[in-house]
C-alpha cells in the first residue's frame, strides 16, 4: 500500500511513508471517501484515524437514548440501503454497527493505521504534496489529503466558574461513564439541544431528582417511532429504498422552507404554530411550557423529535430552570437569582466545537503561501467552494467545508465524494500532480454563497435568541448550506472538475495500491 512517487528523491522517500491520498478520520465521511475510492479503482490510500476503533460521532457518542434524529433508511448510503434497521429511528449503536457493515464489505479496514493522530499537514509546493505529521512525531506523504474529521468531534465544555472545583462527577454527553450508575442521584442536565432531548427522558427515569439547565429552548416535534415489521426485514433493500425516497422528499421540503425564508416567511410561521401548541400540550404546568417553547423562528437551530422530553417534565422529580449558573460550588451549582441546586451528577449536554477555529479540520492545515486555514478563516469570513476545496490550498479537499451542511449528512457526504473524486480521477488522467481550485470560480461561489445565505431563515429570520452552532464568530451563517440538497447535487454533477486547474504534470504515478 505504500507506495513511493517516482517523482521524489531517494532521501525523501527513505524517510516518510507515502501516499496517493490520505484521509483524516475513519468516520462515516472517512470510510464513504474511502468507498469511493475503492470503486474507482485507486488503492493506494489510507485513513489515519486518532481513536482505536472506526465511527467517529458514533463511537464516542453512546449515552442513553442516543439515536439518529431522521429516519434511519435515510441516514445511510445511497449505494447500501439493504441494512436491517430494528426502528424507524435507528439507536447509536446500531449506526455504529451500520459504519463497521459498510468497512468490512468494501474492505476499507485494511487502509486505517489507527492511534495516528494528525497535527500539522504543510503543502510542500516544489514536491507538489502535503506532509502530514503526527503527534507521536511520525510524518507521512501524500500527493492528495482528505479532511474527514466531521463537525462533532470536539467536545465543548461550558465556561462556568467553579466547574473544575465540583466534587461529584461530571460527565460530557459524548464522554459517557457507563460504569457510573445514576440511580438514586441528584443530576443536572446543562443544556437542551439535541443530545439533552434524547438524554433527559432516560435521566429521569434512573435519577431521584433532575435539574435540566436551560439557556436556550429547542422545538420539539413529535417522534413517529415505530419497530420495523418482520415483513420490512424480509425486503430490507426495497423497502430502504421507498423509505429513503419519502425521508429524502421531505427533508429537501423542509430545507427548502429554510433557505427560502425571505421569500416564504409565512410557511415557516405556519408549521412553527402547529409545532408551538403540540408542544404546549405535552407539558401540564403552563410556566414550564411557557419556558420550553422557543420565542425564535423555526429553523434559526436545529429542531429535534422527541415524544418523551416534553412530557418528562411532567415528572415530580424533573425541574427546569432557566436562570443562568453563576457558578458551580464543591456541591451543586447557584444560579443567577440566588437558588442553590444541590447535585451529584453534572452531565453537560452542551454540544460541540463546529464553527469554532481549530474544529473543522481539527489539525492545522498550511497552503501554498504559508497561511494556516483556521487562521485564514478567523481573520476573515468562512467560505469554500462546493463545501471541498479552498484556494491556495492545492490538492486538499474538506467533507463538511463551510455553507455545505444539511439535514442528512449522508446526502451531503455523497455529494462532496462525487465532486472530489471527479477532481480525483482528472488528475490521474492527465498524470496531473497539484489540483486547485480556480481562484475566479472560487470567489464567485463564496460571494454567491454569503448573498444567498442572508435569504435564509438563519440571517432573515428572528434567530438573535437562539444561541444557533449555525452562526459562526463572524455572525455568518456558514455551516449550513442556503440551497437545497438537490441544487447542491445538480450542481456538483454539473461542474464536476471543470472549475479546478490541473497542472504539474509528469509521468502518470500508480494508484493502484494493494
Amino acid at each position: 500500500m505504500n507506495k513511493p512517487d517516482p517523482t521524489r528523491d531517494d532521501e525523501a522517500r527513505q524517510q516518510s511513508a507515502y501516499y496517493q491520498v490520505l484521509i483524516v478520520g475513519a468516520g462515516i465521511s472517512g470510510i464513504g471517501i474511502g468507498i469511493s475510492l475503492r470503486k474507482h479503482g485507486i488503492k493506494d490510500f489510507a485513513l489515519l484515524e486518532a481513536a482505536s476503533d472506526l465511527g467517529g460521532t458514533w463511537r464516542d457518542n453512546t449515552y442513553p437514548g442516543v439515536a439518529v434524529d431522521i429516519p434511519s433508511t435515510s441516514y445511510c448510503f445511497s449505494y447500501e440501503t439493504g441494512f436491517a434497521w430494528s426502528r424507524t429511528y435507528a439507536p447509536g449503536r446500531e449506526v455504529q454497527n451500520y459504519i463497521h457493515h459498510c468497512a468490512n464489505k468494501y474492505d476499507i479496514g485494511r487502509h486505517i493505521l489507527y492511534g495516528s493522530r494528525v497535527r500539522r499537514a504543510q503543502f510542500d509546493p516544489a514536491r507538489n504534496h502535503w506532509e502530514v505529521q503526527l503527534v507521536n512525531g511520525e510524518k507521512l506523504l501524500a500527493r492528495f489529503l482528505v479532511a474527514a474529521t466531521g463537525l462533532f468531534s470536539s467536545p465543548m465544555s461550558p465556561d462556568i466558574l467553579g466547574l473544575d472545583e465540583f466534587k461529584g462527577t461530571v460527565m460530557h454527553s459524548a464522554q459517557w461513564k457507563h460504569d457510573h450508575d445514576l440511580a438514586g442521584h441528584r443530576v443536572g442536565v446543562i443544556g437542551t439541544g439535541a443530545s439533552a432531548v434524547q438524554i433527559v427522558p432516560e435521566v429521569a427515569a434512573q435519577a431521584s431528582a433532575l435539574t435540566v439547565f436551560q439557556r436556550t429552548p429547542i422545538y420539539v416535534a413529535p417522534r413517529f417511532d415505530f419497530a420495523h415489521r418482520p415483513i420490512e426485514a424480509r425486503f430490507p433493500k426495497v423497502v430502504g429504498r421507498l423509505r429513503r425516497l419519502v425521508s429524502e422528499f421531505g427533508i429537501e421540503a423542509l430545507t427548502s422552507v429554510a433557505v427560502n425564508y425571505a421569500r416564504f416567511p409565512s410557511i415557516t410561521r405556519v408549521i412553527q404554530s402547529l409545532i408551538q401548541r403540540w408542544m404546549r400540550r405535552q407539558v401540564n404546568d403552563e410556566i414550564t411550557a411557557n419556558n420550553l417553547i422557543p420565542t425564535y423562528d423555526l429553523g434559526c437551530k436545529r429542531p429535534a423529535t422527541s415524544s418523551r422530553y416534553l412530557s418528562s417534565f411532567n415528572n415530580e422529580n424533573v425541574k427546569l430552570e432557566v436562570n443562568s449558573i453563576a457558578r458551580i460550588t464543591q456541591t451543586g451549582a447557584v444560579c443567577s437569582d440566588g437558588t442553590l441546586h444541590d447535585l451529584d451528577t453534572i452531565i453537560l449536554a452542551t454540544g460541540f466545537q463546529t464553527t469554532k477555529k481549530g474544529n473543522v479540520p481539527t489539525f492545522d492545515v498550511v497552503g501554498t503561501d504559508g497561511q494556516e486555514l483556521s487562521a485564514l478563516w478567523d481573520d476573515n469570513r468562512l467560505g469554500s467552494y462546493a463545501g471541498i476545496a479552498v484556494s491556495g490550498f492545492p490538492n486538499f479537499f474538506l467533507t463538511a467545508g463551510p455553507y455545505s451542511g444539511g439535514f442528512n449528512w449522508f446526502t451531503m457526504l455523497e455529494t462532496h465524494t462525487k465532486q472530489i473524486m471527479a477532481c480525483l480521477v482528472e488528475a490521474q488522467a492527465q498524470g496531473a500532480k497539484r489540483i486547485d481550485v480556480d481562484p475566479k470560480y472560487y470567489d464567485n461561489y463564496v460571494h454567491l454563497m454569503w448573498k444567498l445565505s442572508d435569504g435564509t431563515v438563519f440571517k432573515s429570520g428572528n434567530c438573535q435568541a437562539a444561541h444557533s452552532y449555525y452562526i459562526d464568530q463572524h455572525g455568518d451563517a456558514s455551516l449550513p448550506a442556503p440551497r437545497t440538497p438537490n441544487w447542491r447535487a445538480r450542481y456538483a454533477k454539473l461542474k464536476g472538475a471543470s472549475e479546478f486547474r490541473f497542472s504539474a504534470t509528469s509521468d502518470r504515478d500508480d494508484w493502484s495500491g494493494s
